[in-house]
């Protein structure tokens, strides 16, 4: 299952290789035939969109080398890969879990996170996801922080 997004919604998550308005987002999806469904409102009908693989993993290498810069004082950091002689690959099956488990969480609870934060934290589940942790792993972890955030709050 893809995650769907908003002309508007992909143009400010300011994606390597995409363009930062509405408009400009319409026309590239029109150009390239990306994938899109209808949603039917209040407001009218919207276009909503399947985001290409090949953007995403040029977002996920961009914010996991601005972290590396970031931590390279704090942290040994691993890129995944590159002593197997797999070269800067993505496992985009395991970036699009990351993706989805966090889209699920942010709508079941009502978490209202931007695009910039939801980047970061699929950045982070699939760091997760390649050091060997599974979905249901990180499911738990969630489940259990909201739990916690909730009694806290109570």
């Amino acid at each position: 299952m893809k995650i769907l997004f908003t002309a508007a919604e992909i143009a400010r998550m300011r994606l390597p290789g995409l363009p930062t308005t509405k408009s400009s987002i319409l026309s590239r999806a029109a150009k390239e035939g990306w994938r899109y469904e209808e949603q039917y409102g209040i407001g009218g009908i919207r276009k909503v969109f399947e985001i290409p693989d090949h953007y995403l993993v040029s977002a996920h290498e961009d914010i996991a080398e601005k972290a590396a810069r970031q931590n390279a004082g704090k942290y040994r950091v691993k890129r995944i890969g590159l002593e197997k002689g797999a070269g800067n690959s993505v496992n985009a099956a395991k970036l699009a879990a990351a993706a989805h488990l966090l889209e699920k969480w942010d709508s079941d609870e009502n978490i209202g996170m931007t695009p910039d934060e939801k980047g970061k934290m699929i950045a982070v589940f699939y760091k997760v996801l390649m050091n060997g942790a599974e979905t249901e792993d990180l499911s738990c972890l969630l489940s259990e922080i909201t739990n916690l955030v909730k009694r806290k709050n109570g």
